[in-house]
């Protein structure tokens, strides 16, 4: 594995130590914005460790809005805790016609499995195996979102974790890889929007 490359490691609910940390204290020091961690998705070697978390991120308003962010944290070795230097928005929330409605769940239902598998039915490059169901946008048809493993079909693969929206009126598939921004811990806080 190159450096810079992200090791994947997707686990539901655990997180290296230094990195809990750091999401507990995000949570006691941000005002107006909550944060609820959902997978550890792996981790980076760039000017230390960087790790990545999906997590559902609450902004409180008179209308509190959800959104689907990925939460970069930097460990550079003898620190003694993570610091986050990236929130990227990878799915905006809205309640409008046509918004994604974010509902973060692991446990995905039998329904949406029966989309998914009928999506992917046929499908050959690559093992793609769902680990969250992220929200539903109705447009034409209904784009049901997910996040997942994906495992190319190749020698030595690079495994990747990709949104993958599927579109049940049309039967199309998407796919969008949530950790393309390389991050460099000199940035401090790098947020995205």
């Amino acid at each position: 594995m190159s450096l810079g490359t992200w090791n994947i490691n997707i686990t539901i609910g655990k997180y290296p130590q230094k990195v809990a940390s750091a999401i507990t204290k995000l949570q006691e020091t941000i005002i107006g914005v909550q944060y609820e961690p959902i997978a550890y998705l792996g981790s980076q070697e760039v000017n230390g460790t960087n790790h990545a978390v999906l997590a559902e991120q609450i902004v409180v308003t008179e209308r509190d809005s959800k959104n689907a962010v990925v939460l970069i944290f930097n460990e550079k070795p003898g620190d003694t805790e993570a610091t986050l230097i990236g929130i990227d928005r990878i799915v905006e929330g809205s309640d409008v016609f046509g918004g994604v409605n974010i509902d973060i769940n692991t446990e995905i239902s039998n329904d949406l499995m029966r989309i998914w598998a009928k999506a992917f039915e046929g499908y050959v490059g690559a093992r793609v195996t769902p680990f969250a169901f992220i929200g539903k946008q109705v447009v034409h048809g209904t784009n049901y979102i997910f996040a997942a493993k994906f495992s190319p079909a190749v020698y030595e693969p690079e495994d990747r974790v990709m949104l993958v929206i599927i579109n049940d009126s049309e039967t199309i598939v998407r796919f969008v890889d949530m950790l393309e921004t390389k991050y460099d811990a000199s940035l401090g806080y790098a947020f995205t929007w």
